[in-house]
Protein backbone atom coordinates (compact mmCIF):
# COMPACT_ATOMS: atom_id res chain seq x y z
CA UNK A 1 0.00 0.00 0.00
CA UNK A 2 2.83 2.39 0.66
CA UNK A 3 4.77 1.47 -2.63
CA UNK A 4 1.10 2.85 -4.24
CA UNK A 5 0.88 6.06 -2.42
CA UNK A 6 4.50 6.94 -3.26
CA UNK A 7 3.59 5.92 -6.75
CA UNK A 8 0.70 8.07 -6.83
CA UNK A 9 2.56 10.96 -5.41
CA UNK A 10 5.15 11.02 -7.65
CA UNK A 11 3.40 10.92 -10.09
CA UNK A 12 1.10 13.98 -9.25
CA UNK A 13 4.17 15.84 -8.40
CA UNK A 14 5.73 15.04 -11.82
CA UNK A 15 1.88 16.39 -13.22
CA UNK A 16 2.41 19.80 -11.42
CA UNK A 17 5.72 19.75 -12.62
CA UNK A 18 5.04 19.96 -16.26
CA UNK A 19 1.75 21.83 -15.64
CA UNK A 20 4.06 25.06 -14.27
CA UNK A 21 5.71 24.81 -17.57
CA UNK A 22 2.50 25.03 -19.55
CA UNK A 23 0.31 28.43 -20.31
CA UNK A 24 -2.65 28.19 -18.33
CA UNK A 25 -5.11 31.31 -17.43
CA UNK A 26 -1.71 33.04 -16.45
CA UNK A 27 -1.68 36.53 -16.16
CA UNK A 28 0.66 38.80 -17.59
CA UNK A 29 4.41 38.12 -16.10
CA UNK A 30 7.53 37.34 -17.29
CA UNK A 31 8.86 34.37 -15.27
CA UNK A 32 11.50 32.41 -17.09
CA UNK A 33 11.03 34.48 -19.90
CA UNK A 34 13.30 37.87 -19.28
CA UNK A 35 16.20 38.17 -21.54
CA UNK A 36 17.64 40.62 -19.06
CA UNK A 37 20.18 43.20 -19.40
CA UNK A 38 21.23 43.51 -22.69
CA UNK A 39 24.72 46.28 -23.69
CA UNK A 40 26.88 45.62 -26.35
CA UNK A 41 27.21 44.52 -29.86
CA UNK A 42 27.37 40.85 -29.15
CA UNK A 43 25.44 40.37 -26.59
CA UNK A 44 23.03 37.85 -26.95
CA UNK A 45 19.96 35.87 -25.06
CA UNK A 46 18.18 32.80 -25.24
CA UNK A 47 15.31 31.54 -23.29
CA UNK A 48 13.64 28.47 -24.17
CA UNK A 49 10.97 25.66 -22.92
CA UNK A 50 8.14 28.11 -23.14
CA UNK A 51 4.60 27.66 -24.55
CA UNK A 52 1.87 30.02 -25.62
CA UNK A 53 -1.76 28.36 -25.12
CA UNK A 54 -3.32 27.34 -28.93
CA UNK A 55 -1.75 28.75 -32.19
CA UNK A 56 -3.83 32.16 -32.90
CA UNK A 57 -3.11 34.78 -30.26
CA UNK A 58 -0.95 36.64 -32.04
CA UNK A 59 -2.96 36.78 -35.19
CA UNK A 60 -6.12 37.65 -33.19
CA UNK A 61 -4.77 40.74 -31.60
CA UNK A 62 -4.93 42.20 -35.60
CA UNK A 63 -8.52 42.31 -35.79
CA UNK A 64 -11.12 44.63 -34.71
CA UNK A 65 -11.99 43.00 -31.58
CA UNK A 66 -9.19 42.76 -30.36
CA UNK A 67 -6.83 39.29 -28.24
CA UNK A 68 -6.80 37.95 -25.33
CA UNK A 69 -3.18 38.43 -23.42
CA UNK A 70 -3.59 34.96 -22.06
CA UNK A 71 -3.19 33.34 -25.73
CA UNK A 72 0.37 35.03 -25.84
CA UNK A 73 3.18 34.70 -23.70
CA UNK A 74 5.07 38.12 -22.64
CA UNK A 75 9.01 38.41 -22.53
CA UNK A 76 11.17 41.15 -21.39
CA UNK A 77 14.75 42.51 -21.69
CA UNK A 78 16.26 45.64 -20.48
CA UNK A 79 18.61 47.09 -23.46
CA UNK A 80 21.17 49.90 -21.90
CA UNK A 81 22.67 51.91 -25.20
CA UNK A 82 21.37 52.40 -28.51
CA UNK A 83 21.69 49.79 -30.82
CA UNK A 84 20.04 47.58 -33.28
CA UNK A 85 18.51 44.32 -31.57
CA UNK A 86 17.29 41.31 -33.47
CA UNK A 87 14.46 39.30 -32.25
CA UNK A 88 13.83 35.87 -33.23
CA UNK A 89 11.71 32.99 -32.43
CA UNK A 90 10.82 29.65 -33.67
CA UNK A 91 8.63 26.60 -32.55
CA UNK A 92 10.10 24.31 -30.08
CA UNK A 93 8.56 20.98 -28.45
CA UNK A 94 10.08 19.95 -24.94
CA UNK A 95 8.83 17.13 -22.05
CA UNK A 96 5.08 17.06 -22.12
CA UNK A 97 5.01 19.97 -24.54
CA UNK A 98 4.75 18.06 -28.09
CA UNK A 99 3.17 21.13 -29.94
CA UNK A 100 5.67 23.08 -31.52
CA UNK A 101 4.37 27.03 -32.52
CA UNK A 102 4.32 26.01 -36.27
CA UNK A 103 3.41 30.00 -37.12
CA UNK A 104 4.84 32.49 -34.40
CA UNK A 105 4.33 35.94 -34.89
CA UNK A 106 5.29 38.27 -32.03
CA UNK A 107 5.13 41.96 -31.03
CA UNK A 108 7.77 44.51 -29.24
CA UNK A 109 6.16 47.25 -27.31
CA UNK A 110 8.42 49.57 -25.11
CA UNK A 111 7.28 49.61 -20.96
CA UNK A 112 6.57 46.54 -18.85
CA UNK A 113 3.59 45.15 -17.30
CA UNK A 114 3.05 46.23 -13.34
CA UNK A 115 4.26 43.24 -10.84
CA UNK A 116 7.82 44.03 -12.06
CA UNK A 117 10.37 46.17 -9.76
CA UNK A 118 10.28 49.20 -12.60
CA UNK A 119 6.42 48.97 -12.50
CA UNK A 120 5.12 47.65 -9.26
CA UNK A 121 1.56 48.55 -9.54
CA UNK A 122 -1.29 50.31 -7.30
CA UNK A 123 -0.42 47.30 -5.25
CA UNK A 124 2.47 45.36 -4.85
CA UNK A 125 2.06 41.47 -6.73
CA UNK A 126 -0.93 42.74 -8.31
CA UNK A 127 -0.37 40.85 -12.16
CA UNK A 128 -2.27 42.61 -15.06
CA UNK A 129 -4.71 40.84 -16.72
CA UNK A 130 -7.76 40.97 -19.76
CA UNK A 131 -10.42 40.52 -17.51
CA UNK A 132 -10.07 42.54 -14.49
CA UNK A 133 -12.45 46.08 -13.69
CA UNK A 134 -10.00 48.08 -14.67
CA UNK A 135 -8.86 46.29 -17.57
CA UNK A 136 -12.65 45.81 -19.07
CA UNK A 137 -13.61 49.24 -18.61
CA UNK A 138 -10.50 50.55 -20.74
CA UNK A 139 -11.69 48.16 -23.02
CA UNK A 140 -15.27 49.03 -22.91
CA UNK A 141 -14.51 53.31 -23.13
CA UNK A 142 -11.47 52.55 -25.71
CA UNK A 143 -14.45 50.13 -28.18
CA UNK A 144 -17.07 50.17 -26.30
CA UNK A 145 -18.95 47.57 -24.09
CA UNK A 146 -19.04 43.63 -25.46
CA UNK A 147 -16.72 44.41 -28.53
CA UNK A 148 -13.41 43.40 -27.51
CA UNK A 149 -12.50 39.54 -26.66
CA UNK A 150 -9.21 40.91 -24.45
CA UNK A 151 -6.74 43.51 -24.55
CA UNK A 152 -4.05 42.43 -26.57
CA UNK A 153 -3.75 44.48 -29.30
CA UNK A 154 -0.95 43.40 -31.81
CA UNK A 155 -0.09 45.90 -34.50
CA UNK A 156 -0.69 49.09 -32.27
CA UNK A 157 -0.28 50.52 -28.80
CA UNK A 158 -2.52 49.32 -25.70
CA UNK A 159 -3.32 49.31 -22.15
CA UNK A 160 -4.32 46.80 -18.99
CA UNK A 161 -4.23 47.14 -15.47
CA UNK A 162 -4.87 44.71 -12.82
CA UNK A 163 -7.65 43.64 -10.19
CA UNK A 164 -6.43 46.18 -7.39
CA UNK A 165 -6.83 49.51 -9.63
CA UNK A 166 -10.56 48.35 -10.57
CA UNK A 167 -10.94 52.31 -11.63
CA UNK A 168 -8.15 51.82 -14.43
CA UNK A 169 -6.57 55.02 -12.59
CA UNK A 170 -3.03 53.19 -12.66
CA UNK A 171 -2.14 51.94 -16.09
CA UNK A 172 0.14 49.57 -17.69
CA UNK A 173 1.26 51.55 -21.18
CA UNK A 174 2.44 49.09 -23.95
CA UNK A 175 4.18 51.05 -26.75
CA UNK A 176 3.82 49.90 -29.73
CA UNK A 177 7.52 49.28 -31.55
CA UNK A 178 6.72 46.91 -34.86
CA UNK A 179 6.23 43.46 -35.49
CA UNK A 180 6.77 40.65 -37.26
CA UNK A 181 5.02 37.52 -38.18
CA UNK A 182 5.79 33.56 -39.97
CA UNK A 183 4.25 34.00 -43.58
CA UNK A 184 1.94 36.63 -45.30
CA UNK A 185 -1.29 36.08 -43.89
CA UNK A 186 -5.03 37.53 -45.50
CA UNK A 187 -8.24 36.38 -43.20
CA UNK A 188 -10.21 37.92 -45.11
CA UNK A 189 -9.92 41.60 -45.02
CA UNK A 190 -6.38 42.39 -46.78
CA UNK A 191 -2.64 41.49 -45.93
CA UNK A 192 -1.81 41.67 -42.42
CA UNK A 193 1.27 44.01 -42.54
CA UNK A 194 4.90 42.39 -40.99
CA UNK A 195 4.77 39.39 -42.78
CA UNK A 196 8.10 37.87 -43.33
CA UNK A 197 6.86 36.30 -46.44
CA UNK A 198 8.31 32.79 -45.69
CA UNK A 199 6.22 30.32 -44.25
CA UNK A 200 9.20 28.11 -42.62
CA UNK A 201 8.61 28.41 -38.73
CA UNK A 202 10.36 31.17 -37.75
CA UNK A 203 10.30 34.82 -37.35
CA UNK A 204 13.20 37.41 -37.38
CA UNK A 205 13.02 40.88 -37.00
CA UNK A 206 15.83 43.80 -36.24
CA UNK A 207 15.17 47.26 -34.64
CA UNK A 208 16.63 50.01 -33.93
CA UNK A 209 16.25 50.63 -30.25
CA UNK A 210 16.87 53.58 -27.68
CA UNK A 211 17.86 52.40 -24.34
CA UNK A 212 14.59 51.26 -22.05
CA UNK A 213 12.83 48.43 -20.91
CA UNK A 214 11.33 46.41 -23.52
CA UNK A 215 8.32 43.61 -23.35
CA UNK A 216 7.54 41.09 -26.79
CA UNK A 217 4.11 39.52 -26.98
CA UNK A 218 4.33 36.13 -28.59
CA UNK A 219 1.99 33.89 -30.30
CA UNK A 220 0.48 31.71 -32.97
CA UNK A 221 -0.85 32.94 -36.18
CA UNK A 222 -2.90 30.59 -37.51
CA UNK A 223 -6.34 32.35 -37.19
CA UNK A 224 -7.94 29.55 -38.33
CA UNK A 225 -7.27 27.18 -34.91
CA UNK A 226 -9.86 29.71 -32.89
CA UNK A 227 -12.50 27.71 -33.56
CA UNK A 228 -13.50 24.48 -31.83
CA UNK A 229 -11.52 24.90 -29.14
CA UNK A 230 -12.68 23.17 -25.77
CA UNK A 231 -11.16 23.21 -22.29
CA UNK A 232 -7.84 23.35 -21.76
CA UNK A 233 -6.57 20.12 -23.18
CA UNK A 234 -9.56 19.29 -24.78
CA UNK A 235 -10.33 20.05 -28.45
CA UNK A 236 -7.23 21.93 -29.24
CA UNK A 237 -6.64 24.38 -26.29
CA UNK A 238 -3.33 23.14 -26.01
CA UNK A 239 0.16 24.23 -25.39
CA UNK A 240 2.47 25.28 -28.17
CA UNK A 241 6.20 25.03 -27.56
CA UNK A 242 8.34 28.41 -28.61
CA UNK A 243 12.01 29.62 -28.53
CA UNK A 244 13.53 33.17 -28.53
CA UNK A 245 16.47 34.59 -29.46
CA UNK A 246 17.55 38.16 -28.70
CA UNK A 247 20.70 39.54 -29.76
CA UNK A 248 22.48 43.17 -29.80
CA UNK A 249 23.66 43.84 -33.83
CA UNK A 250 26.02 46.30 -35.46
CA UNK A 251 23.79 48.46 -37.56
CA UNK A 252 23.95 48.06 -41.63
CA UNK A 253 26.11 51.18 -42.06
CA UNK A 254 28.62 49.47 -39.48
CA UNK A 255 28.92 46.15 -41.83
CA UNK A 256 29.16 49.11 -44.85
CA UNK A 257 31.98 50.38 -43.27
CA UNK A 258 34.14 47.18 -42.48
CA UNK A 259 33.44 45.84 -45.63
CA UNK A 260 35.02 49.35 -47.22
CA UNK A 261 37.58 48.82 -44.81
CA UNK A 262 38.47 45.43 -45.91
CA UNK A 263 38.47 45.92 -49.84
CA UNK A 264 40.90 48.97 -48.44
CA UNK A 265 43.44 46.70 -46.97
CA UNK A 266 42.96 44.28 -49.37
CA UNK A 267 43.62 46.67 -52.05
CA UNK A 268 46.90 47.93 -50.33
CA UNK A 269 48.43 44.64 -49.92
CA UNK A 270 47.98 43.98 -53.51
CA UNK A 271 50.10 47.49 -54.36
CA UNK A 272 52.63 47.00 -51.57
CA UNK A 273 52.94 42.92 -53.30
CA UNK A 274 53.40 44.58 -56.84
CA UNK A 275 55.32 46.74 -56.06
Amino acid sequence: MKKIATKNTLKYALLLAGMTSLPAMAHIGYGGRDFGTLTNIGDTSTRSNNAATGNFGWIDGTDADWGDSHKTRAYRFNLTEEHDVKISFHGQTYGIVTNALTNPGFSLYQGLAHNTVENPGPLPLASDHDFGAGSTLIRDTTAGAGNTEGSFRALESWSITNDSDPLALSLTVFTFIGAAYDGNIDYGTGTIPYGDGIADGVVTQTFHLSPGFYSIFVGGADYSQQTGLGTWGVGGALAYGVEGVVSVVPEPETYAMLLAGLGLLGASTRRRRIG
